[in-house]
């Protein structure tokens, strides 16, 4: 069977697969790098073998995507800015002993060498003669870790099947050209980010490649017509729009889309992006599926505010008697560890549809607060609060009291002084005052992030312990 990178070196040799700052690589360029870690792989990896890869260069986890499958091995992409002891616990969950890479960084040197197998692969001679594997359809491809802002990292197991189904759907409600390219700055150890790379691989698409986000980089890049198509999370939706409107570009025509997911964005943002010519599709997708749940079409116009959209085809939405979303579809993958996957995946998170069949999502189910006896969803109110223009971020908490059960607690991010909760209560006319925060605290710096730039609610919350609120 052959890989993806041989069927788009068999449909078009020379067509553009990755670009970087000063450098691009056709899909058989590509192809020779592959072949040429083959044989020193077959050499490390035992046949369905979990292994780990760490690089600081993101084009390196396009390489290895295909060359761990190929020497019959799961790729496993791991942070290189993480803990060694958060690798460590991750690692330990699907008994991985081996972690390959090709440049030292200042992870590998912090390792315990007695714990892993820390093995620095190099390229050997290239040769048509070399023979590699592909896995089949069921087979597992690679194992990724959920991103863990509310609760712990779970490793993920995906197919094959998995991958491709989402990557076929994507492309039919997306239609992304040969002509696009897509921006990655977006870490590629998660789904958001090798989502990129998985669909340039099945699809024989293009896409640019920033090993770190920066705002004025990409702004620079749309400009310039470098890229076309760029995945964001909300909070560098911010940094970019915020850019755009300090040096008043103008957005040239060629430039199609941000998609934006992985946090609830703001209407208000999607807005301001519009004033700027920027459309903003807003989506919804989990690890768990391999991304994409429901994500906007382009080609949507009436897409209702609030809403991220109509569920990719062939996959299944219902909800329970709390309203927590279920899933079901060729795309949902097993937790590792499992035989099975459930028919329907609990997601964690509230919403619903309408008639017309736009999901809208309310909150997480774990995250409903109970104060005085009623039940309180922080997204209604957080969706509230980031309207206040000098708040730039904001994120509800249910701290424990004696009083109330739970108090609702805000933390914002602003640079404005002085700022009270009087005043932020007084804006939230829509809303019952049950409802309304009982505590206040702010703080100049962005909040925390994790290392895909979603607001880290577990470091966040340590931060408001320390408060005493």
């Amino acid at each position: 069977m052959n890989s993806w990178i041989e069927k788009n070196i068999q449909i078009d040799n020379d067509r553009i697969a990755i670009k970087t700052f000063n450098k691009s690589y056709t899909f058989n360029d590509l192809h020779k790098i592959i072949i040429s870690f083959i044989d020193n792989l077959k050499t490390i990896i035992k046949p369905n073998e979990p292994v780990g890869f760490l690089s600081e260069d993101i084009s390196e986890y396009a390489i290895f995507m295909n060359a761990v499958p190929m020497a019959k091995g799961i790729f496993v992409p791991l942070n290189p800015y993480t803990t060694k002891d958060e690798l460590s616990k991750r690692l330990t969950q699907i008994n991985c002993k081996k972690i390959i890479f090709t440049k030292k960084i200042n992870l590998i040197d912090k390792l315990n060498n007695n714990e892993f197998d820390l093995i620095q692969i190099k390229k050997s001679s290239y040769s048509k003669n070399i023979k590699s594997f592909w896995p089949k359809k069921n087979d597992i491809h690679s194992i990724l870790f959920t991103s863990g802002t509310t609760r712990i990292p779970k490793p993920v197991q995906l197919s094959v099947n998995n991958i491709e189904t989402n990557c076929y759907m994507s492309q039919k409600n997306l239609k992304v050209s040969n002509e696009d390219i897509w921006l990655l700055c977006m870490p590629p150890f998660h789904a958001g980010g090798l989502s990129i790379i998985f669909r340039s691989m099945i699809l024989g698409t293009s896409f640019y490649v920033e090993n770190n986000f920066n705002s004025e980089k990409v702004v620079e890049l749309i400009i310039n017509g470098k890229v076309s198509i760029i995945s964001l999370v909300p909070t560098m939706l911010l940094k970019v729009l915020d850019r755009i409107e300090l040096s008043k570009q103008i957005i040239p025509d060629k430039f199609k889309f941000i998609l934006c997911g992985g946090a609830a964005v703001s209407e208000h943002l999607i807005s301001r992006a519009k004033k700027l010519g920027i459309k903003v599709l807003p989506t919804y997708g989990m690890t768990e599926t391999c991304s994409q749940i429901a994500t906007t079409s382009p080609e949507d116009h009436d897409r209702p505010k609030g809403s991220v959209g109509k569920s990719l085809s062939n996959i299944n939405i219902k909800f329970d008697k709390n309203n927590q979303i279920l899933v079901s579809g060729p795309t949902v993958a097993r937790y590792f560890g499992t035989k099975r996957r459930k028919k329907w995946l609990e997601t964690g998170d509230l919403g619903y549809i309408d008639k017309s069949g736009y999901l809208y999502l309310i909150g997480r189910f774990d995250e409903q607060i109970i104060s005085g006896g009623e039940n309180i969803n922080p997204t209604e109110i957080e969706s509230e609060i980031i309207k206040i223009p000098y708040i730039d971020e904001a994120v509800i908490f249910g701290i424990k009291d004696n009083y109330w059960g739970e108090k609702v607690v805000l933390a914002i991010s602003s640079k404005k002084k002085n700022i009270s909760l009087e005043h932020i209560n007084k804006k939230l006319k829509k809303l019952d005052s049950y409802k309304y925060p009982k505590k206040l605290i702010v703080f100049s710096d962005p909040l925390p992030k994790n290392n895909i730039g979603k607001i880290d609610k577990n470091k966040l919350k340590i931060k408001i312990a320390k408060c005493k609120v």
